[in-house]
């Protein structure tokens, strides 16, 4: 953890971060209506979980810069397929583009353009630890 406030420090810091602490940086607001989860405003993002995409190609396509055609579908709710710890990024299903060859590929998306609106409940002990928060 570095206690300055120099910004090419707290930059240098974050990216060569080990893997552990920055896969617990990938995080997203929480949205949604369970009762147990009231008080939590936002958790690591997990693959399996359900997101909104709310910025973005994916969230606005009118907004968008990238090339060819329609840019997305407005507001894509989709499972989260991977998450890329290295680059700070997460791939979710229904977001590719294509590539030169005609194969789909993912788009990478930022964790701060999501919202997480429902929780891969398959593992117990994460469940317990956000209900805790709550």
């Amino acid at each position: 953890m570095v206690k300055s406030k120099n910004p090419n420090k707290q930059r240098k810091a974050a990216f060569t971060a080990p893997k552990h602490v920055k896969r617990k940086r990938i995080r997203a607001r929480l949205q949604t209506t369970d009762s147990r989860l009231a008080g939590v405003k936002t958790v690591t993002v997990r693959v399996g979980d359900q997101v909104k995409v709310v910025r973005g190609d994916y969230g606005q396509p009118s907004k968008g810069k990238r090339h060819g055609g329609p840019r997305g579908n407005s507001g894509l709710e989709a499972k989260v397929i991977r998450v890329d710890s290295d680059n700070s990024r997460i791939f979710i299903e229904g977001a590719t583009s294509s590539k030169a060859d005609n194969k789909e590929e993912g788009v990478p998306i930022h964790s701060s353009n999501v919202v997480v609106t429902k929780l891969d409940e398959t593992d117990p002990m994460r469940m317990k630890r956000i209900t805790d928060r709550s």
